[in-house]
């Protein structure tokens, strides 16, 4: 089984991005803080 390396990058960044939308509803304030990170770092 051959997978590219952009196909792999794909596949984790989707697996991570649902876990971090799946933990939203397990630790609300963690997804809360995150994006006052988050907000803090692009100077919004």
């Amino acid at each position: 089984m051959h997978i590219s390396i952009s196909r792999l990058v794909l596949y984790v960044l989707s697996v991570v991005l649902l876990g971090i939308i799946f933990s939203a509803y397990f630790a609300p304030e963690l997804t809360v803080a995150i994006t006052n990170q988050v907000w803090a770092l692009c100077g919004w």
